[in-house]
């Protein structure tokens, strides 16, 4: 009986060392490439779009974003460019909603309604998001698929 009293403060103690070596450290600060993205896209009565922009934070600490600026394409056709200076802080690992208006031109008013018809449109967004700290500019290159919003119409998620 007294061999295994040992056995078992010896085993104690080699957990508590384990234990103690995975504390104390400060969280690592990662800086990964933040992505942007169409949440909503609203055709107005008078032919504009409002874009809802979702502008996702993927680093593990806060990044204060100064400006987005991508080009839009709709089913391969250049639409527009949007360019946002937001100054928003958005945490990391979280994400926030910016929004724009773009006027695109007839052709791609045409060519979004009559892509619906079909089912979803497929997107790109080519730029560069900058932010203020970390001072960094990252490319951007998204691509998706937006489908129209039952119940509502001209409006595309």
């Amino acid at each position: 009986m007294k061999l295994s009293h040992p056995i078992r403060v010896a085993f104690v103690l080699a957990c508590l060392s384990l234990l103690a070596a995975c504390g104390g450290g400060k969280p690592v600060r990662r800086i990964n490439p933040p992505t942007l993205s169409i949440q909503q896209l609203a055709v107005q009565a008078d032919g504009r779009w409002l874009l809802e922009l979702r502008v996702q934070n993927f680093s593990t600490v806060p990044m204060r974003f100064d400006t987005l600026e991508a080009g839009l394409e709709i089913e391969g056709s250049n639409v527009g460019a949007v360019f946002l200076r937001p100054a928003i802080e958005i945490p990391g690992q979280s994400a926030d909603i910016v929004e724009a208006t773009l006027s695109p031109g007839h052709d791609a008013a045409t060519r979004l309604a009559e892509a619906a018809r079909d089912g979803s449109v497929g997107y790109q967004l080519r730029g560069t998001i900058e932010t203020g700290e970390p001072a960094k500019k990252f490319p951007l290159s998204q691509s998706s698929r937006l489908s129209p919003v039952p119940g509502r119409p001209n409006t595309y998620r």
